[in-house]
């Protein structure tokens, strides 16, 4: 039987041309990082790694597809022709494209996506977690920049439990800014984990992503 390495190293070859030249923090690094920590805790899970795994390097197609949002599960027929390129098992697709199709659903959204199966819920929580901590502040600024959003809009007020958007909270009539994403979505990310595990790494990074966001104020301020 083949092993997990070559099977991923198929998947993420065939996506190579897909992410390559992405500037928005949705690459092919982006994949490989949620497909090592989603692998991580699908075996604390007792979750199948195999299709956390295939489901982490194909979840973002949707992410390089045309102006605005479009759904993951718009770009499902796509995946599938990726997923029979990559000689991906065929009891495998069916569970990675629910994984993709449910992966960007929100407990704080509006009418979300269930995610049906714990490596559904393993990728979402896999996929999260690298929009906190270090590597997700990193992100959110790469992001808004390829973007041309300002970094903070300090007339703007933070916002509070306003409901998440998702395109950022970016309105027609003016930039969007970073630090209210920071705010609107990321902060709230750890309350969105579902599995044990997800929610211990969530902790940690939380924590850091909180450290952050009041030093970034206090320096913007000159207080620090």
């Amino acid at each position: 039987m083949p092993s997990d390495d070559s099977l991923f190293d198929r998947v993420a070859s065939k996506m190579a041309a897909h992410l390559d030249g992405d500037s928005s923090g949705h690459d092919v690094h982006h994949a490989w990082r949620v497909n090592r920590v989603g692998t991580r805790i699908a075996e604390a899970e007792d979750a199948d790694p195999r299709i956390v795994g295939v489901a982490a390097l194909v979840h973002d197609l949707h992410r390089i597809r045309g102006d605005g949002f479009t759904h993951p599960e718009e770009t499902i027929p796509e995946v599938r022709e990726i997923l029979a390129d990559a000689d991906v098992p065929a009891d495998l697709v069916d569970p990675v494209c629910h994984c993709v199709a449910v992966h960007e659903e929100y407990d704080f959204e509006d009418d979300p996506l269930t995610a049906e199966t714990v490596e559904a819920e393993v990728l979402q929580d896999a996929d999260n977690l690298d929009a906190i901590g270090a590597v997700g502040i990193a992100r959110a600024f790469q992001f808004g920049g390829a973007h041309g959003n300002l970094m903070w809009d300090v007339d703007r007020p933070l916002p509070e439990e306003e409901a998440y958007e998702k395109d950022a909270g970016i309105d027609d009539d003016a930039p969007g800014s970073t630090f209210h994403h920071v705010h609107a979505k990321l902060l709230r990310l750890h309350e969105n984990m579902n599995t044990e595990t997800g929610r211990e790494i969530a902790a940690e990074r939380h924590a850091f992503l909180e450290e952050f966001a009041e030093r970034f104020a206090a320096e913007w301020e000159g207080e620090l």
